[in-house]
Formats: structure tokens, sequence, C-alpha cells
């Protein structure tokens, strides 16, 4: 048995590397990425993915957070814009939804569903608001990956 972040004890914790071997997942980022740079948006694939992924979770650890906390950022950092798939407008609201019914096949409690979805659902930063610590993490995490590697339009005055 472990600890989830409300104290409660669950069977199974799912991870982050369930997450990624998860084909569904793989398959929603892909297509994601691939239906972003379609309409000239930056790189939204699985680079784009685990850095995020990794930033969330440093965030946390560093801050002295639960490490269940850090796990859980991660695992919504990674999953955070699978909502491209359908389309970028509201991809965060869109996003939380996919991620509440992969999270679910995968075993995951519903008090840690529900925290991975509102991270999702609030990383925009035009109307999201850093509503838990694991949403303050994913929002730090997405806004600085500003690498060049991620631009594919090369007009300034198009950018996203």
């Amino acid at each position: 048995m472990a600890e989830t972040t409300t104290g409660i004890t669950s069977a199974k914790q799912v991870t982050l590397e369930d997450v990624k071997r998860d084909p569904e997942v793989e398959a929603y980022i892909d297509k994601a990425n691939e239906y972003t740079g379609a309409i000239g948006y930056t790189e939204h694939g699985s680079r784009h993915a685990n850095l995020t992924a990794s930033i969330a979770y440093n965030t946390l650890k560093r801050l002295g957070n639960l490490e269940r906390e850090a796990q859980l950022a991660a695992i919504a950092a990674y999953l955070h814009d699978i909502g491209n798939l359908v389309s970028r407008v509201n991809h965060e609201h869109t996003g939380a939804v996919l991620a509440n019914g992969i999270l679910e096949r995968l075993g995951m409690e519903p008090v840690e569903r529900a925290i991975v979805m509102g991270a999702i659902g609030n990383h925009e930063e035009s109307h999201g608001e850093p509503v838990s610590p694991v949403g303050a993490a994913v929002i730090l995490a997405d806004k600085s990956d500003v690498h060049r590697s991620r631009v594919r339009n090369p007009d300034p005055t198009t950018y996203d």
C-alpha cells in the first residue's frame, strides 16, 4: 500500500512510466503534435511532454512537496497538451477529460485524477489559474520550454 496526496492508502499508484508506456497516450501525443504542426504552432510532441514532466517534477521536489504530489505533477505535465488532437481551442479542457479516461483505465484513484485534471485544465495563461501546487508546477514547466527547436513557423509576426 502506498500513501497518496490525501493520506489515503491505495493498492496501486499509476506512475509516469505507466503513462508513457500506454499506446493511447503515445498516439494522442503524436497526433496532437502533428495537428499543431499542420496549423503552424510550436512543437507539442514527446520532447515537450518529457521536458515539462521533468521540470514539473523537479519544481515540486525542490520545494519540498510530497513525492506523490511531484509524481502527479509529472503525469499532468506529460499529458497537458493531448487535447490538441481535437483542437487548439480549449485544448486544456479537452485534454483534462481525455486524461481522466486514460488515468481511470490505468487504475488511478479518483482524487488523484481530479488533481491531474485540474492542473491540465488550467495550464493556459489566457484563462487558467494555478489551482494547486501540481497545477502551478505544470504552468511553470510548460511556459519555461522555450527551446528554439519548438518553432516550426519562421514568420515571427504569426507566432503563437
